[in-house]
């Protein structure tokens, strides 16, 4: 009976209690407020809320109202991680939009298809990832983890769910209930300045109520309850959110357990103007924090107004300042009230409980008892007669169906060395039948996997453990045991295992290159032995030169290519090939360098067999190759040449060049003869000019070259 207004009461006031928006604040390292758009409501409301910030953050999980007067949201589009709209997480959270955005975590409103092609009508969730910034950290990711079963230990109607959580690639997530409502902060500044009735006010108490009986028999303190952390949905329903930064008390301590290291962190964080004495003091949370919090709650429902005017207790109760009942509130009702503000203590007997009992006492008429006493027997009567149908018909079924449960009796009986070859031969296994094995048996077939993990890890076969072969153990597990956290948590283990390897691998690598160490030395592993290393642990590794040996390389080739020097650029090739194919600074050089490859090789030959007994002939088209920008050069002066003094420097430098070169080389003759042709051509505008000197000078040189040419010719 004391509960018999519990959902509907709000909804029948006149204070305007009927708004479907959700305005809450977020717990990040930041205050952020953030602008959405509901689709139920026009109404626009401003929501402020000051609050201390706990070290974790738990962005809010609820839809929220549009306001016109909050640009926040624009200001975070840069921060907030849009990429991940569209994704389909673990094949079965699509995701559609950004709720929020916290320290850690982004929040988002994702569409379960499950649910949706189950025919739910309302398939939303919400999801909370790890920023990509932090995936890579095995310690966030444990975090998110244990905040997952912290919250899941709380399975109440009045309490935030949380239904799944998992890894899917490099995406840590949270599966989490969706809210569509509004927090009390919003609806105490939508009743200003009259507040809400009683009967309102006591719906939603009665819920918050059963909430905190539930989790303090768990021994979890909220610690850090207030309007702005408990939601009220459309339907008139209350959900306590922020748990993720509770603290669980101890009701019963082991004086045999170990104490984990995590439990002397603290991360709770509390908003003083709704703390007590004793978290003020800096004391550890108890209770009956939970209590007083709710006390400051109630009376701003009623009044609109906090009990001390948003001064925390401790100094309120240094100041006298008086607490008034609030109009509201039935003059029954007032002195327990009265009690606690004007101490700042809660009784050490009262439970949320017998709070509960207080608030709902009511004095019925003899009579109404009377008449709801026969309307009780006659239910009683008439469905004992429905009852005595409804045995006869399950009766019949149970017969058949005893019969399918004896036959698969026997099943449960396998042991569990055999269990997992049974569930992977019995196509037919029932459904309950295979859950019941895998749960009856989870610690043999958890620890078979770790086994085979150990053997791979412990194998002398190869220089590091096989982790292709350890992720593929793994994921054979993950299709048994999907939410195993001992699995997560192991798998987490294997990728920062590989992930430092990887690491080392490749720091070793760079220092080798850093030095421009591109052969093998005794005593140490060559580069491309450390690469090969690379690969078989992750094919196809995206291994990074640092700038360092990049610039060390670039140097080497450089000057390689310019000396020709065919050793040093054969290494240097197979060097480029192997680790800067994707620098771009040394991309065209090593297009060049790898066109000259074949041409390189012919000339080391070529230079190798120089002193043997056995030279080979001079490799003619790798030089034309070799010494193709060379040539180009020199024909380009040739064009270019105004004078005979022009000649003569190009002759010079020809014979300088054709050292290169055996005798009679055709390419460098056929430069010299084009050289005395121009000869000539200068020879002819001298003569016209009457400088017969400076004629006879050019004609001569033409002379002198073309005897040179005669001369290589008839030696090759």
């Amino acid at each position: 009976m004391e509960d018999s207004n519990k959902n509907n009461s709000i909804n029948n006031e006149e204070s305007g209690d009927k708004t479907k928006i959700v305005k809450t604040q977020k717990r990040d390292n930041a205050i952020k407020s953030t602008k959405l758009t509901n689709n139920e409501t026009s109404v626009k409301n401003k929501n402020e809320t000051n609050t201390k910030l706990s070290q974790k953050e738990n962005p809010p999980l609820v839809n929220k109202k549009k306001n016109n007067k909050d640009d926040s949201l624009n200001n975070n589009k840069d921060v907030i991680n849009e990429s991940l709209i569209g994704t389909t997480v673990k094949n079965r959270y699509e995701i559609e939009s950004v709720i929020g955005h916290g320290g850690l975590c982004d929040v988002y409103l994702a569409k379960d298809k499950i649910l949706e092609s189950s025919g739910s009508e309302t398939p939303y969730v919400a999801l909370k990832i790890l920023q990509k910034e932090f995936a890579s950290q095995p310690e966030t990711a444990r975090m998110l983890i244990r905040e997952a079963q912290q919250t899941q230990r709380l399975s109440h109607p009045n309490i935030i769910r949380v239904f799944d959580f998992g890894v899917d690639g490099e995406i840590y997530f949270l599966v989490m209930e969706y809210i569509n409502g509004e927090t009390l902060e919003s609806l105490i500044q939508r009743s200003r300045p009259h507040g809400l009735k009683f009967n309102a006010t006591l719906s939603i108490l009665n819920q918050v109520l059963d909430a905190l009986s539930y989790a303090h028999s768990l021994g979890v303190v909220h610690a850090d309850l207030k309007p702005a952390n408990v939601i009220l949905t459309s339907e008139g329903n209350v959900k306590l959110l922020d748990f993720g930064v509770s603290k669980t008390h101890q009701l019963k301590q082991d004086q045999y357990a170990a104490k984990r290291k995590s439990e002397n962190v603290e991360t709770l964080g509390y908003t003083p103007n709704y703390a007590s004495l004793n978290l003020l003091s800096g004391k550890e949370p108890n209770l009956s924090d939970d209590m007083f919090a709710l006390f400051c709650i109630a009376y701003e429902l009623l009044s609109c107004k906090h009990p001390y005017a948003r001064t925390p207790v401790n100094e309120a109760l240094k100041k006298k300042i008086k607490v008034s009942k609030p109009t509201n509130m039935p003059a029954s009702k007032w002195p327990i009230f009265s009690s606690v503000f004007s101490t700042g203590i809660i009784p050490n007997e009262l439970t949320p409980e017998q709070l509960k009992r207080k608030l709902n006492m009511r004095y019925w008429p003899i009579a109404s008892g009377a008449a709801a006493s026969i309307l009780l027997v006659s239910g009683i009567v008439f469905g004992y007669q429905q009852q005595q149908e409804t045995i006869a018909n399950l009766e019949t079924v149970i017969s058949k169906q005893n019969d399918q449960i004896a036959g698969q009796e026997w099943q449960l009986d396998t042991p569990a060395e055999k269990s997992l070859a049974l569930i992977d031969s019995e196509k037919s296994l029932h459904p309950v039948v295979k859950a019941g094995l895998l749960r009856l048996h989870k610690t043999y077939i958890l620890s078979e996997f770790e086994s085979e993990i150990d053997q791979v890890l412990n194998s002398d076969a190869n220089n590091y453990p096989n982790y292709d072969e350890i992720e593929s153990i793994l994921d054979k597990a993950k299709t048994y045991y999907p939410d195993s956290h001992k699995i997560e948590v192991l798998a987490l283990d294997i990728q920062s295992s590989k992930h430092s390897t990887l690491l080392s691998i490749a720091r070793q690598i760079n220092s080798q290159l850093e030095k421009s160490r591109y052969s093998k030395e005794d005593g140490s592993k060559s580069i491309y032995e450390l690469k090969d290393e690379l690969n078989q642990i992750h094919q196809g590794y995206p291994f990074t030169p640092s700038s360092l040996s990049s610039d060390v390389f670039g140097q080497h080739l450089t000057e390689a290519l310019k000396k020709k020097d065919a050793a040093a650029l054969v290494a240097l090739i197979k060097v480029g090939n192997t680790f800067f194919s994707n620098v771009e600074e040394h991309q065209e050089n090593l297009q060049i360098s790898n066109a000259m490859k074949d041409a390189v090789l012919e000339m080391k030959l070529y230079e190798t067999a120089l002193d043997s007994n056995s030279p080979l002939p001079f490799p003619e088209d790798a030089a034309r190759i070799l010494f193709q920008e060379e040539f180009e050069n020199f024909y380009s002066r040739l064009e270019k040449a105004r004078t005979t003094t022009h000649l003569d420097n190009l002759v010079k430098d020809v014979d300088l060049f054709s050292k290169n070169f055996p005798i009679g080389f055709q390419d460098v003759n056929d430069l010299r003869f084009k050289t005395a042709d121009k000869y000539l051509r200068f020879s002819d505008i001298l003569l016209n000019k009457r400088r017969t000197s400076s004629a006879r000078r050019a004609m001569k040189k033409a002379n002198e070259l073309m005897k040179q040419i005669e001369q290589d010719s008839k030696q090759s």
